[in-house]
């Protein structure tokens, strides 16, 4: 689509490798960690305190506490992308994809230290942290999913109807010109291309989710089909194509319904983050004052 990248593109290809290489190192170092305390986490909580590790991976032992500050700097980091996305001025600073992707690697990452830094004992207030912590996690995985839903351009900038209705009319365009569609196979392809946009949102999403994990592919495959006489380079070609037609069409017929969902996902995600920041002030002034979380024996 005119004026978006994908994430093959080449101004994205070296920073998705980037990207892999902190995923890769993030979870590596949390398995690695994972399995160095193994036998601390799988002893029962009323025994852990004379266990050889105890000083270790207890939260306010010398690595658990560390595990928690980090946990806390990477979901503080993450709102950098919030600042981004409002700030005029920072706009030069890299594509918004970018950052998204960034703030969803410490999105990610950092509540996995921070269950290291509990050690797999969540109990009292600071439960209310842990499980809001856990169910921004993945509504940000969820809204992630919604946010690729919405045409953008290769800056993460949302485009408007206009722009997304004019990229539509030029793959309209080729399918008559260098593939020779007529007026039904474009009738076809519409049909194919999107759920009914007048459907509740739980079914349009149940819908979205089953196209996306290939379920409904045979359909788009079926119009394709329906061109006949092409040679077998041209048919790969069409095949494309009617792939970025659909999608287009999809978001055309569905602009509003996406955008109700994702105004619906902000009224979720927003609340579980206030809540969790919250009650993680508490707790570090709790554990300030008590002495209790910071290693003393």
């Amino acid at each position: 689509m005119a004026g978006t990248a994908s994430p093959e593109t080449p101004s994205f290809a070296p920073f998705r490798t980037v990207l892999l290489l902190l995923y890769l190192a993030g979870l590596g170092t949390v398995l690695y960690f994972l399995a160095a305390g193994a036998s601390y986490y799988l002893t029962p909580v009323g025994e852990r305190a004379r266990h050889p590790l105890y000083w270790t991976f207890k939260p306010g032992g010398s690595l658990g506490l560390r595990f928690g500050m980090a946990g806390l700097a990477m979901m503080t980091v993450m709102h950098l992308y919030s600042v981004r996305k409002r700030l005029r001025p920072l706009r030069r600073l890299g594509a918004l994809r970018k950052w998204l992707d960034l703030h969803i690697l410490m999105g990610i990452l950092g509540p996995l230290f921070v269950v290291l830094h509990s050690s797999f004992k969540v109990g009292g207030i600071v439960s209310i942290s842990f499980w809001s912590m856990v169910a921004v996690a993945l509504s940000g995985v969820f809204g992630r999913y919604l946010y690729l839903q919405i045409p953008r351009t290769r800056a993460g900038e949302e485009l408007t109807l206009a722009e997304v209705e004019k990229a539509d009319r030029e793959l309209t365009r080729r399918l008559r010109e260098e593939f020779g569609a007529d007026d039904a196979f474009l009738q076809r392809l519409d049909h194919a291309a999107a759920p009914d946009p007048s459907a509740g949102l739980g079914r349009l999403l149940l819908a979205l989710l089953a196209e996306d994990l290939g379920l409904r592919r045979g359909r788009l495959a079926a119009v394709t089909r329906s061109l006949p006489g092409l040679p077998p380079a041209l048919a790969g070609q069409l095949a494309g194509v009617v792939r970025q037609k659909a999608l287009l069409r999809r978001r055309i017929r569905l602009w509003n319904a996406l955008h109700r969902l994702f105004h619906h996902w902000h009224v979720i995600h927003r609340p579980f983050a206030v809540v969790m920041y919250l009650f993680v002030l508490v707790h570090i002034a709790v554990a300030s004052w008590t002495g209790y979380g910071f290693g003393g024996r």
